[in-house]
């Protein structure tokens, strides 16, 4: 089966200060540059790790997160990040969340004073669960309803799914949302206590057609993920699924 559930963070970690505010910073966060470009930070909640990346430098760095630790001011974590590649460079992280939406990352390379690196500022968030981000001029499509294949059902109903498969039932939340010129769709599947236990991005296509009975609704789902230079497949395959709306319903 193509979606494979990790297991979860233990239920008696999730409900200190220090977890609540990383499960509020979990996921991608967006700066655009003054010459167009981008530069994102994208915490990782489960491996509690950040991967930064700039569109005009060309870099990806990952750092893995230790030390994670208050501060004075309000809303505000200091984080120590290790590169995974090379141990010895490690940034001075300090994270203050303006809103849920709002963040000012400050970064800094341990060993040197005084130097703010490229991933300082302030980043919006690029994903806000059911909602459209950086919406086209024309109407965006909406997944509702039943979507069918030979093996699986997924179930959208607002910003919540359910996938029925032969693993079982699961259940989370759903975003759709255009990056760049593609559509994403992002489904974050949440445990017994509400907690994420995984994240999967998807390139969505859809086309419509119709007969005399119904209206034929197809969405393929590309698994994937938003890389430095755009959405890069998995390279595994593509799901594809049907949704039959009877004409009496639909009008």
């Amino acid at each position: 089966m193509l979606l494979i559930m990790l297991s979860g963070i233990p239920a008696s970690a999730q409900n200190t200060p220090a977890e609540r505010f990383k499960s509020r910073l979990d996921g991608a966060w967006v700066k655009k540059e003054k010459d167009g470009s981008s530069t994102i930070i994208n915490y990782n909640y489960s491996s509690d790790d950040i991967i930064m990346f700039s569109d005009a430098q060309g870099v990806q760095e990952v750092y893995l997160c230790s030390q994670f630790s208050p501060t004075l001011r309000e809303n505000t974590w200091y984080m120590l990040g290790t590169n995974d590649m090379v141990p010895f460079i490690r940034m001075n992280i300090t994270v203050r969340l303006e809103s849920d939406n709002v963040c000012y990352f400050t970064v800094r390379e341990e060993g040197i004073k005084n130097e703010v690196v490229i991933w300082t500022g302030k980043y919006t968030r690029m994903t806000e669960y059911g909602e459209k981000k950086a919406p086209k001029e024309e109407k965006q499509f909406v997944l509702d309803g039943k979507y069918e294949s030979d093996t699986m059902t997924l179930l959208f109903s607002k910003q919540h799914f359910t996938l029925t498969d032969d693993k079982g039932i699961h259940s989370g939340l759903a975003a759709l949302y255009d990056y760049e010129d593609i559509s994403i769709l992002e489904l974050r599947f949440l445990g017994k206590e509400g907690k994420q236990e995984n994240m999967f991005q998807y390139k969505l296509e859809h086309s419509i057609t119709e007969n005399d009975d119904a209206i034929i609704v197809e969405i393929s789902m590309l698994p994937g993920k938003i890389k430095i230079h755009g959405f890069k497949p998995s390279g595994e395959p593509k799901l594809v699924l049907t949704q039959k709306i009877a004409k009496e319903k639909a009008e």
